[in-house]
């Protein structure tokens, strides 16, 4: 398990409990590395700087108390931004209704960068299927793109 997933399994409970999520995780640089953790309210409101700094304490704590990184680091707080990640099927489902860009690991009808509002996700027991409206030329087309063919997502937050 790569150490952002550590990360992330650690604090993620606790930051559910005060209606934060993990959005996403990076560490960067070597001796003294900077870890930066991206939240989003649960309630789907706007991420406050006070939102950030409640956050910043807590995880600041697990990461003393788990000692996963040695020696002193950086660790910085904040919104995923305007344009939100979209990596776990839950923030799919969640975020249905908006516009999201979706980029493929293989080709779909000769591409692999789609532009559209996310329609539903559909499960099966072998398959998960993320549908996106996208305009075109001929006018409207729904696109089905396999959750396990998705490199990376992002949808529009406000």
């Amino acid at each position: 398990m790569k150490l952002t997933e550590k990360i992330e399994a650690k604090i993620g409970p606790s930051l559910e409990y005060r209606g934060y999520e993990v959005v996403r995780t990076r560490i960067v640089g070597g001796k003294n590395p900077q870890v930066t953790v991206d939240i989003d309210r649960l309630d789907s409101g706007p991420v406050t700087l006070e939102d950030c700094t409640n956050a910043n304490h807590l995880i600041s704590v697990i990461l003393d108390v788990e000692d996963f990184i040695e020696g002193s680091y950086t660790l910085e707080v904040s919104s995923p931004g305007e344009n939100r990640p979209l990596k776990k099927i839950s923030d799919f489902e969640r975020f249905c209704g908006r516009y999201a860009k979706v980029e493929t690991i293989g080709l779909i009808s000769g591409r692999r960068k789609f532009h559209g509002k996310l329609l539903r996700v559909e499960q099966n027991l072998q398959n998960i299927v993320v549908y996106l409206r996208e305009e075109c030329d001929t006018g409207l087309v729904e696109i089905g793109v396999l959750y396990s063919n998705i490199k990376k997502a992002s949808v529009k937050r406000f």
